[in-house]
């Protein structure tokens, strides 16, 4: 049985990888070539590509000998290990510095800090700058790689150390990936300023003529049927490796050429793959204003329509409107229309409405 050359698991960079704007090598381009510590924020809806996309730039920049990857998980140990890793690259003598500074609450085996106390994120600054000077003496650069980064304490702790190092100009270069709305939460966060001040990359939709070809050349069918399954996919990033990866499987029962009968019986599997791994994460993360408004707009509803459903002004619902096509979960058309992105979405935001789906909400 052949290998299924598509993956539908978050954050793994999949065999079929289309980007052919670039944008990774580009970016790749952009660091290396950079003068100056430099922070990037890689953002769209839950399965665009952001991990992907971060996953593949740190894959390429690790093939680059001066470059050294920092991989940070999210969590309270966050900045523990950011000194830790650092410290292990730069090859301080620590022993030497932790005398200079008088870090006598130190621990070299794990590089424990207390981070409670400001004093002690002072010095922890001193620590990393001292590090990132070593680092930069043998023309060394460091890439720091977090995935879904949040408005946590932790985070802004990092984001104080690395406005430090780049205020010092050291070669230091952060990768993150978040929502969308993260960005809309942190407008007024003053310790995130780092964040809005990022270089945004936005994952965009895959583009149909990219995507039919891939699906042409893997299941070798006609034009037809690839340009079929890439209108069921709607340029989302998921949805492209979910559809290839259980078409393929079908194909693989029987050993036999790829059909419209076989993609059908995929249909409602792909569908429901949809709903449980993307979807209904995506919808229960929203408020229930949020909710609400992309239950009103089904139907093609013009904006004062959907005013009037949820009984508020069209200025209110407005809002609504901006916050969800930040989102990426709609896209403005004419005369106050907006149409939804991902695929299938309308049918996933109807059946939230039916007390038989299991998909329902009960929302009022």
């Amino acid at each position: 049985m052949a290998k299924n050359p598509f993956n539908p698991t978050f954050g793994d960079v999949p065999k079929i990888y289309l980007d052919t704007d670039e944008r990774a090598a580009k970016l790749v381009t952009t660091i290396k070539e950079s003068d100056f510590a430099r922070s990037f924020f890689i953002t769209g809806v839950r399965g665009s590509g952001k991990t992907s996309f971060m996953t593949q730039v740190e894959h390429e920049l690790n093939k680059d000998k001066n470059c050294f990857c920092i991989d940070l998980v999210n969590d309270e140990s966050l900045l523990n290990s950011f000194i830790d890793q650092l410290g292990k690259i730069s090859k301080t003598k620590l022993q030497q510095l932790v005398e200079e500074l008088g870090l006598k609450s130190i621990n070299f085996k794990d590089l424990s800090f207390n981070f409670n106390k400001v004093q002690d994120g002072n010095k922890t600054a001193e620590v990393a700058k001292k590090m990132m000077e070593n680092v930069q003496k043998n023309n060394h650069y460091v890439l720091v790689v977090i995935d879904e980064v949040d408005n946590s304490q932790p985070i802004r702790s990092f984001a104080q150390i690395f406005n430090e190092l780049k205020r010092h100009g050291f070669p230091i270069f952060v990768l993150m990936t978040g929502l969308p709305d993260l960005i809309m939460d942190v407008q007024n966060e003053n310790k995130l300023t780092f964040l809005l001040r990022s270089e945004k990359e936005v994952m965009t939709p895959l583009q149909n003529s990219n995507m039919a070809l891939a699906y042409e050349r893997v299941f070798h069918c006609n034009m037809a049927l690839a340009q079929k399954m890439t209108q069921m996919v709607k340029g989302y990033s998921y949805g492209f490796q979910l559809l290839g990866y259980l078409a393929f499987e079908e194909m693989e029962k029987e050993n036999g050429q790829f059909s419209l009968e076989k993609l059908a019986r995929v249909t409602d599997i792909y569908k429901m793959r949809l709903f449980d791994n993307a979807y209904n994460k995506i919808f229960s993360d929203l408020s229930e204003m949020d909710q609400k408004y992309l239950i009103a707009v089904l139907g093609n509803k013009r904006l004062k329509e959907v005013a009037q459903q949820l009984d508020v002004t069209p200025s209110y619902a407005s809002q609504y409107r901006r916050r969800a096509i930040a989102r990426h979960l709609v896209r403005p058309g004419s005369y106050g229309h907006v149409q939804y992105i991902l695929p299938f979405f309308n049918e996933f935001i109807r059946a939230t409405q039916d007390p038989d789906s299991i998909y329902f909400y009960g929302l009022e």
